[in-house]
């Protein structure tokens, strides 16, 4: 395939990702994560296996675009939800742990996978990929609700014990008062259903489902949400670091390192993001003094530095040191991400709330992927592409600094 076949994939991929999760939040008000999860290791798996057997682009599509994306989505939003529900003190420590073990099998895949690609040739190699993704069943299945796992404590306090029984009479006496109320309505229902017509009962019957719907998909916040900092900005951040990754490989080559020094300049971001996720996990209790969104402006503005002094820099040991650094911004990036999220909803709207943002990074992504390419394709220079994607760094980090500067005195 060509770039443009190449990059649509990668749009494709993108989009159902960004789709699939906002739709994993409105169907988690309709079932559980565990029938949600197996719904998802289906898609992935169906796509997994379906790659093995493709001999044309369009069919990769469907398989690797549609039905493995989908399923890749869903499976995202799911482990963001119940990482959240169990972790509220070490959510930081919890998603730096499961983002180390990705980072370690990041180090190591391609290894592997060119090994196999000897050992077993290319269907092998695809085959061995589906059986390993089969464990995501067994990992779905694995995930208990948290309400399993809660435990209850008594209250000793008698003045507490005195005030929970007054509020639990009161609570009585409205039940009761609203047990009357449904009843009356529901006698004036049905001498109402017994006068109307049937057009008008299969209007009302649309409307009511119109009316759970809109309720699902909870559009009060999706409008108030997605054009926040911790929507549409992390968006923008994410989708950002991502096409800077897509497009680093090319960007050294254009600054003159051979292939070995450009093998190692990728090494050393990812050496530089697991060694950062490591120091989340050793320095975890001190971390957790400070916001996230304190952290995540500290993340986003090493991504600024590092990458205008890449680019600025002669010197191969000097680029090598900034893309190690920059490593330690990209790894800042993507954990903060679902902590940042989970500060700025209630915790019962954290699944829709990651639906969004999701939703929002899949057409950040298509918008802004393109619109790189066509610098790059316009000014024939990488550089000119990389202070783009700088500039979205520069504007949320001052976002982020102004919307932290206007909580804290608005407090006050």
């Amino acid at each position: 395939m060509g770039s443009t076949s190449i990059t649509f994939l990668n749009g494709i991929n993108a989009l159902c990702v960004s789709i699939s999760g906002f739709i994993g939040g409105f169907l988690l008000k309709f079932i559980t994560i565990r029938q949600l999860g197996l719904i998802a290791a289906i898609f992935l798996n169906l796509g997994s296996f379906a790659v093995i057997f493709v001999n044309s682009k369009l069919v990769l599509f469907i398989c690797h675009g549609f039905l493995f994306s989908i399923g890749h989505g869903l499976l995202t939003i799911i482990s963001y939800t119940i990482i959240t529900a169990y972790f509220l003190k070490r959510r930081l420590l919890s998603f730096s742990l499961c983002q180390s073990v990705s980072a370690v099998a990041a180090l190591f895949s391609p290894q592997l996978v060119q090994f196999a690609l000897n050992f077993y040739g290319f269907r092998g190699t695809l085959m061995l990929l589906s059986a390993i993704n089969l464990h995501t069943f067994v990992a779905v299945c694995l995930m208990q609700p948290v309400a399993w796992h809660l435990k209850k404590s008594e209250i000793r306090n008698d003045t507490e014990m005195k005030l929970l029984l007054h509020n639990n009479t009161k609570n009585e006496i409205t039940v009761n008062v609203i047990e009357e109320d449904v009843e009356k309505k529901n006698f004036d229902t049905a001498i109402k259903d017994k006068v109307d017509s049937d057009l008008n009962s299969a209007k009302n019957r649309l409307n009511t489902f119109r009316k759970e719907v809109v309720k699902a998909i909870d559009l009060r916040l999706l409008r108030s949400f997605l054009w926040s900092n911790a929507a549409l900005g992390l968006a923008i951040c994410g989708s950002s670091d991502l096409i800077f990754g897509f497009i680093l490989p090319q960007v050294l080559y254009s600054m003159n390192l051979t292939a070995n020094q450009v093998t190692l300049g990728v090494s050393m971001l990812s050496l530089g993001e697991l060694i950062t996720k490591i120091m989340f996990i050793l320095f975890n209790n001190m971390l957790v003094k400070f916001k996230s969104v304190q952290i995540l402006s500290i993340g986003i503005f090493i991504a600024v530095v590092t990458r205008i002094g890449m680019v600025m820099s002669k010197n191969v040991a000097a680029i090598l040191a900034f893309l190690a650094i920059m490593g330690a911004s990209r790894s800042t990036i993507f954990v903060l991400i679902p902590l940042v999220i989970g500060d700025a909803v209630k915790p019962e709207q954290f699944t829709s709330a990651t639906g969004i943002f999701m939703l929002a990074f899949g057409f950040t992504n298509l918008i802004i992927a393109p619109t790189i390419g066509a610098v790059r394709d316009l000014t024939d220079s990488y550089p000119a592409a990389i202070y783009i994607l700088t500039t979205c760094f520069g504007i949320m980090f001052i976002s982020y600094v102004v919307e932290m500067y206007t909580k804290r005195n608005r407090k006050k």
